[in-house]
């Protein structure tokens, strides 16, 4: 019985010892979406909206605070699809529209690190024969770093703004989630948050 507990313990330390980073991409297939709204706000009531074809790096500084490449149009491309399928229309920022929209995202970097320490934390758990009172340690630690990304669409009311004297968001989507290595895999779990954030507010509509 002492062998097979001294085996299993062997095997156990053995899967510790060569444990493989998690394969985040897999980890990672679509963003967790929540939504928020102005319960006192009238949607239908709003008719026309404005948004630029940019996007906000909440994250960057200088000239990265704005993108504008090629991922960039696509994303405000699912919002401006999304608008135009609820019954408002895009119209320029001069021609005094109902609704402003902006859209932010921001990449973070996280590093976490394993040190199992005195037995683990279950120092005294080994049999008496292991010496499990002696101050004995795993000689390694696991440092690993994975990307999270978030992505924010604000609606401001800009109708009401002269009334009431303040730009109030009405409506906001907030998505999270873990960012792959594949930036095409990444773009799409942001259109898809999008996507998804219209889904779930039935409410947002012109008519």
């Amino acid at each position: 019985m002492k062998n097979f507990i001294y085996l299993l313990l062997i095997v156990a330390i053995g899967f510790a010892s060569c444990r493989k980073e998690p394969d985040y991409d897999k980890l990672s297939s679509e963003f967790i979406v929540s939504t928020n709204l102005d319960k006192t706000a009238s949607f239908g009531s709003y008719k026309t909206y404005y948004m630029a074809d940019t996007v906000i790096n909440l994250g960057g500084t200088g000239k990265d605070t704005i993108l504008n490449d090629a991922n960039a149009v696509k994303l405000v491309a699912a919002v401006k699809s999304n608008m135009a399928s609820r019954g408002y229309t895009l119209v320029a920022r001069t021609a005094k529209p109902d609704l402003g929209l902006r859209l932010g995202v921001v990449k973070v970097v996280n590093v976490d690190v394993y040190y199992p320490g005195w037995w683990d934390g279950y120092a005294g758990w080994f049999p008496y024969w292991w010496g499990g009172y002696y101050p004995y340690y795993y000689p390694w630690t696991t440092v690993y770093t994975y990307n999270t990304g978030t992505e924010i669409l604000d609606v401001y009311d800009l109708k009401n703004a002269k009334t009431n004297g303040q730009y109030r968001v009405i409506w906001n989507v907030a998505a999270f989630g873990a960012l792959g290595s594949d930036m095409g895999g990444n773009l799409n779990r942001g259109i898809n948050a999008i996507n998804q954030g219209f889904v779930q507010s039935p409410y947002f509509k012109a008519n």
